[in-house]
């Protein structure tokens, strides 16, 4: 009888030491990303973000020493995670008036998902937080500062020929925001069953403005000699 062996596998090449703690810090910032969304902030303790992570407390001081900074980092980690959509997908757009709705619908998908009640949840608690205010301020007035550049590299022939496009663009973000908030607290039927309407209603009006400000001014009529007065 012939004996058929199986030929030994080949070992799985190790991961490299970056690779692991990298690996390590991704499934820690997911965690915390989780758990401020389902339990909130308060809810966000080590022990917990631990458990869902499915590491060892040491492991968690080992890469971002307290709370505080796994907070700060999640919140940049959440803004690169957030901006990327919107900047790829209008990066595939050509111009025109479509770009401009494309905008509006792609920043709603970022700002009415579910991950950004975890950005919410750590705005809402450094307000009357100094320790945690100062974690996050840097994240948040990076990711403000980044507003309007980006939006000026992404939209240049508006950011030049309109001087209302930096408040334009302002406006737009908080009314994002706003009813980010409002789904994220209060989750009415009413508001979401009228969202459509709401978020075509800011197009129209980004489209007025932008319409208003680029039209040419109007030309007083000339008097001609033998009109009346």
């Amino acid at each position: 009888m012939i004996s058929h062996r199986s030929k030994p596998r080949d070992p799985l090449p190790r991961r490299s030491q970056p690779a692991r703690s990298a690996a390590t810090r991704a499934r820690l910032l997911d965690a915390t990303i989780a758990s401020l969304v389902e339990a909130g902030f308060t809810g966000t303790t080590t022990g917990e973000v631990c458990r869902r992570a499915g590491v060892s407390h040491g492991a968690l001081l080992h890469h971002y020493g307290t709370r505080l900074a796994l907070l700060g980092a999640t919140l940049e980690h959440l803004y690169e995670r957030l901006r990327a959509p919107v900047e790829q997908g209008l990066a595939a757009l050509p111009g025109g008036p479509e770009r401009l709705d494309a905008l509006v619908d792609l920043l709603w998908a970022v700002f009415g998902s579910s991950e950004f009640k975890a950005v919410l949840e750590l705005w809402v608690a450094s307000a009357n937080d100094p320790a945690l205010r100062q974690r996050v301020a840097p994240a948040t007035d990076s990711f403000d500062a980044s507003i309007q550049p980006t939006a000026a590299g992404l939209f240049p022939d508006l950011a030049r020929d309109v001087s209302e496009f930096p408040a334009l663009v302002s406006l737009l973000f908080q009314i994002m925001q706003g009813m980010a908030l409002t789904r994220a607290v209060f989750r009415s039927a009413d508001s979401e069953s009228r969202r459509p309407e709401v978020i075509a209603l800011t197009k129209r009006l980004l489209h007025s403005a932008l319409a208003a400000e680029r039209r040419p001014p109007e030309r007083a009529p000339t008097h001609r000699e033998g009109d009346p007065a």
